[in-house]
């Protein structure tokens, strides 16, 4: 694959654009305050959100320059992540210290696809898809059901508006990285579209870590994606819209194994292909002036493909598809009052060869309703889920099978001290069900029942939104494993913990600013959580300066314990990177972005490498 890789040289041209645009720049203000939705699953200010959610924008996209979803993640309040390399590597994610299984991944309102053992299969989006994400921190069970956990993270794909007019991005940098991305958006008469393409790639660098494992191939380790999506949104009259989505990627990525099990030898290349398609039709009804109805159905597939110096692995191939469907409906009651309540129901399949091979059927559903009401200096909220899920597994030892049936719920209080000053205060059920895997060691394995709170104080104004928050989330029957290996409910995990949040213009800058001090242990094991640091946070400021807009970010992590099989710990670390923009006139902009400043080495994972210091460019169209 190394071989075929486009290989451009150099990013001269995108870094001459910084140096010679002389014309007046503009530079953007961070929003402080945006609408979100998944809180309640119905549209409020940040401010007045009970739960702690936040915001990622288009903007904010654009000006991180960010090479993958994980990495602009990084940073946000309750985020963390683990990666075995570079991008394109496997990747999980942790919100409020909770497993990397704990995490609901939303794309469009449709629930991304796990496999056997509860892992997330989509964790590499593009993100010249994205318009915006949210993360919902903490247990949102009452609202998203199965695994909601540590908590959800709801991505928007981009949609077109105004005149229709095409746009598009290049981007060039250190280890022969690349990007290219067109589209083309707009509102015609009653259809509003969007639709994009494009590909990227780097040369990459060793996942692993030679001089701690003899046996990883000390070569590049490259990658590159492929992708294209169209939305379509037709206004049939003025009470009624019909949708369509599609989305397809394409990827490949050179890794590292260096398994004396698998007899892997420096000499070995190892390559992952993988393919995403997803397709969703959907409508919205205004039944009334205050009640609206949305019903949504996707379908998706999925598939991996590992090959040995290009051959198949016995066990080397994934397909997995995913059919959803979602009813979904608000209600405004009165001008201070929303119901929502609707279906969710999904089936999921998976099959997986080899030694190991098996066959899996999910199927999911879930009922769910909630109301949220404002009277007067009080804010109350209520929700309430009722899921299924039936789970069966087929390998060569047979069929095992496992039906679930829970309950979740949320209550939730705020008080308006006065119009800046803010006190919330939650407190939920939820629930993450069996994996596959667990069931085929023990039929009668039930699901982990959790119990969450947080108590919270924030302080909004015209310039500042800042929220502190406890919070504290156990459970008393975690699945763990037994001496002869069968998942049994005997666990017992905890976490408590402070978050403190920043958005805020102060003097001409924008600051964005997370600190979390937490304590996630395995209680019956007495150890700490792997791979969750017990202090992170981060800064990130920028402001207009002589025609440009510039900023820096710092993203610090205390050590974490990378497995719970090992005594290995991982050290504490920091990443500095500076960032810049130029507006050149109204439709062409450049910026550069210089990654991890003093080539700081740390490690996500035992063993694999992470990315040095790096430097990028992007030129960049987008009509006014």
């Amino acid at each position: 694959m190394k071989n075929r890789l486009i290989r451009p040289r150099g990013f001269v041209p995108a870094l001459s654009v910084l140096a010679w645009s002389l014309l007046v720049s503009q530079a953007h203000s961070l929003e402080l305050n945006p609408v979100v939705i998944s809180a309640t699953r119905t549209e409020q200010a940040l401010s007045e959100v009970l739960s702690s959610v936040s915001v990622i924008t288009r903007q904010e996209i654009e000006k991180s320059q960010a090479p993958s979803l994980a990495d602009l993640l990084q940073g946000e309040t309750g985020f963390e992540f683990g990666r075995n390399g570079g991008p394109g590597s496997t990747t999980s994610f942790f919100l409020r210290g909770q497993n990397s299984i704990n995490v609901v991944l939303l794309i469009d309102g449709v629930r991304s696809q796990v496999d056997g053992i509860g892992a997330l299969q989509v964790t590499d989006m593009p993100l010249a898809q994205i318009e915006r994400i949210e993360i919902l921190r903490g247990n949102a069970s009452a609202l998203y059901g199965d695994a909601a956990v540590g908590g959800v993270i709801s991505i928007w794909t981009r949609q077109g508006k105004g005149e229709p007019a095409a746009y598009g991005s290049v981007t060039l940098g250190s280890r022969n990285t690349y990007g290219i991305h067109a589209g083309v958006g707009g509102t015609v008469n009653d259809l509003s579209f969007n639709v994009q393409g494009g590909r990227s790639g780097s040369d990459g660098f060793s996942a692993m870590i030679p001089s701690m494992n003899a046996r990883v191939n000390p070569d590049n380790d490259a990658y590159i994606k492929e992708y294209v999506s169209a939305k379509l949104d037709k206004k049939i009259d003025a009470d009624f819209n019909m949708g369509l989505r599609l989305q397809s990627t394409r990827a490949k990525a050179d890794y590292d194994s260096g398994s004396s099990f698998a007899g892997d030898k420096p000499s070995d290349i190892n390559l992952l292909k993988s393919h995403n398609d997803q397709a969703s039709l959907y409508t919205r009804k205004a039944i009334t002036d205050h009640w609206v109805s949305a019903l949504d159905f996707s379908h998706s597939s999925l598939g991996y493909e590992n090959t040995k110096n290009s051959i198949l692995l016995n066990d080397g191939t994934l397909k997995g598809t995913q059919d959803a469907l979602r009813w979904f409906n608000t209600v405004q009651a009165r001008t201070q009052s929303s119901i929502s309540f609707g279906i969710d129901k999904s089936i999921d399949h998976y099959s997986a060869s080899g030694n190991y091979g098996y066959g899996m059927r999910r199927e999911g559903m879930g009922y769910f309703a909630g109301l949220t009401e404002k009277m007067d200096r009080w804010t109350f909220q209520v929700n309430a889920r009722r899921d299924q899920i039936q789970l069966s597994r087929t390998d060569d030892y047979g069929t095992v099978s496992s039906v679930q049936n829970i309950n979740s719920g949320l209550l939730g209080l705020g008080y308006s001290l006065t119009p800046a000053w803010r006190l919330t205060a939650t407190v939920s059920s939820g629930f993450r069900a069996p994996t596959a895997y667990e069931v085929s060691t023990n039929t009668q394995v039930k699901s982990e029942n959790y119990a969450s709170k947080e108590v919270g104080a924030s302080y909004a104004t015209g310039d500042a939104l800042a929220r502190l928050v406890y919070f504290q989330t156990d459970t008393r029957d975690a699945i763990d494993y037994d001496k002869n290996y069968r998942a049994v409910n005997i666990g017992q995990t905890e976490n408590t913990g402070l978050e403190a949040t920043l958005r805020s213009q102060w003097m001409g800058n924008n600051i964005k600013a997370s600190m979390v001090n937490q304590d996630p242990r395995n209680v019956t094991l007495g150890m700490p959580q792997a791979r969750r640091a017990k202090t992170y946070g981060s800064l990130d400021i920028s402001r207009p300066l002589a025609g440009y807009d510039i900023g820096a970010k710092l993203y610090a992590s205390g050590e974490r314990k990378d497995s719970p099989y090992s005594s290995t710990m991982l050290g504490g670390y920091s990443v500095l990177s500076f960032y810049a923009s130029r507006k050149i006139d109204e439709r062409w902009s450049a910026r550069v972005r210089l990654e991890n400043v003093f080539d700081k080495q740390y490690q996500l994972a035992s063993g694999y490498n992470t990315p040095g210091r790096g430097l990028f460019a992007t030129l960049r169209y987008s009509p006014k």
